[in-house]
């Protein structure tokens, strides 16, 4: 006899009816406190945008802060004044580390010091008048400068994607279309350079 109920039968041979979630889609829909990236898209882009790419990098990290922990702070300020505001970043992130629960061992202060000491040195470079320093000298600090900070904003980044429980980034570890435009507008520029770097003093 039936009670109306069909016996279940089971295909041995059915695929899996359980949704297959991509890990970098599952991991790009999570609300983040900090600016997710890898570290070598940061590396990349702030080199070959001479530094610019800061601004874009401090303003994500700052608006998903003030998101994340609902503080009355405006982002953009943040990022164009950086000097003033990356050691408090810094800070943040590794107060979010703590109370992760995470263990990771870097210098936060050390690193945004040499942020703030690698842009000011650029800066004057830009300004300094030829009598005092060449403008060989002067393009060379500013590349020196240039490395020093993103040196600083790699550290900051890997311990920012710890914090936000996606340590290798897996939500943005590619190369987007526009990222490609600013690497090539960027080789482009720094190509020049190197062409006006070697070309003797009578061809310039």
């Amino acid at each position: 006899m039936h009670d109306g109920i069909e016996p279940r039968q089971d295909n041995l041979y059915a695929p899996p009816t359980a949704p297959i979630v991509d890990p970098q889609t599952e991991a790009a829909s999570r609300p983040t406190p900090f600016y997710v990236v890898s570290t070598a898209k940061v590396a990349v882009l702030s080199i070959v945008t001479f530094g610019l790419y800061t601004l874009y990098w401090f303003w994500r990290h700052w608006k998903l802060h003030k998101i994340d922990r609902k503080l009355d702070i405006w982002p953009v300020p943040r990022a164009v004044f950086s000097i003033f505001f990356a050691h408090s970043l810094n800070s943040e992130i590794d107060h979010r580390i703590t109370r992760n629960g995470e263990r990771h061992r870097w210098s936060p202060g050390l690193w945004a010091t040499l942020y703030v000491v690698a842009v000011i040195a650029s800066r004057i470079a830009n300004r300094v008048p030829e009598t005092v320093m060449s403008a060989e000298m002067a393009l060379l600090a500013s590349m020196t400068a240039v490395f020093a900070i993103t040196a600083s904003l790699f550290h900051a980044q890997r311990a920012a994607n710890i914090a936000s429980g996606d340590p290798q980034a897996l939500s943005n570890n590619r190369f987007t279309v526009a990222n490609w435009v600013w690497i090539v507008l960027g080789g482009l520029f720094w190509l020049l350079l190197g062409i006006g770097l070697m070309l003797p003093e009578e061809a310039v």
